[in-house]
């Protein structure tokens, strides 16, 4: 290992009593790798017990890595006590995957990821959220929800919002998401998805939204789908349901 002249990195820590930063990857690891010219990582730590009073900031983090020539971002979540996450990440990106995306992801441009998960168990993800990540993942072809809270800023009936567009999109996961992101990315209305081609959802999620198979609303963003994937299978399908998907 001490040869090692490219090393790639995807960690996820969590009950630690501190964030993994570059002080503590070059103590452990990186001295020992004399030969290291290409360090690529995406670390996130997560339910840190601090013992100090006072608590890192997502700059004092980057510094770590910045003194040491990595060139990163970072961002920090403080919900509660030994509740949080830090996720530290090299510039350019160059991995496929990154994970663990609250809404404090600062944005970017990452050409390189195909496969994205979108994680924040306290606060919700808004239509400005998407707007973010569409533009910061142009690419993406997998994506994953996991966010339980409802959208709290609604738009009225005078109001309208910009369409999204998931170009590349094939598979979406929303089998962890509140009823608000299936409208989110199959309202007509909010998203445009082009390529999707498969979709993991709860059954009575896709009954609501789509008021039982028959609203206009989601029908171009589900023409295409191929492969939906439920949380539990239906012993009967209805009549609408075959022709809300036709591809099916």
């Amino acid at each position: 290992m001490s040869q090692l002249e490219k090393l790639t990195l995807s960690l996820v820590a969590k009950d630690r009593n501190s964030f993994i930063d570059g002080t503590q990857l070059h103590n452990d690891i990186l001295y020992k790798m004399a030969h290291l010219h290409t360090f690529i990582f995406d670390i996130t730590t997560r339910n840190v017990i601090f013992s100090q009073v006072i608590l890192p900031f997502s700059d004092d983090v980057r510094r770590t890595f910045i003194e040491r020539g990595y060139h990163t971002d970072c961002y920090i979540d403080y919900y509660s006590e030994g509740i949080n996450l830090c996720h530290v990440y090299s510039l350019p990106f160059t991995m496929k995957r990154m994970y663990n995306v609250t809404n404090s992801f600062p944005g970017g441009l990452f050409m390189n990821v195909r496969k994205l998960s979108l994680s924040d168990l306290f606060i919700p993800f808004e239509h400005d959220f998407f707007v973010k990540i569409s533009q910061a993942f142009p690419l993406v072809s997998q994506l994953a929800l996991l966010n339980m809270w409802k959208q709290q800023k609604k738009l009225t009936d005078e109001q309208t919002c910009s369409i999204i567009e998931y170009s590349h999109l094939v598979q979406l996961s929303l089998i962890s998401a509140h009823t608000d992101y299936v409208k989110q990315f199959l309202f007509n209305s909010k998203s445009h998805l082009p390529c999707l081609d498969t979709l993991d959802v709860k059954y009575q999620d896709l009954i609501t939204v789509t008021d039982n198979f028959t609203t206009d609303a989601a029908r171009d963003n589900c023409a295409k789908l191929k492969n939906i994937i439920f949380d539990a299978t239906p012993f009967v399908y209805s009549e609408n349901f075959y022709r809300y998907f036709p591809s099916l």
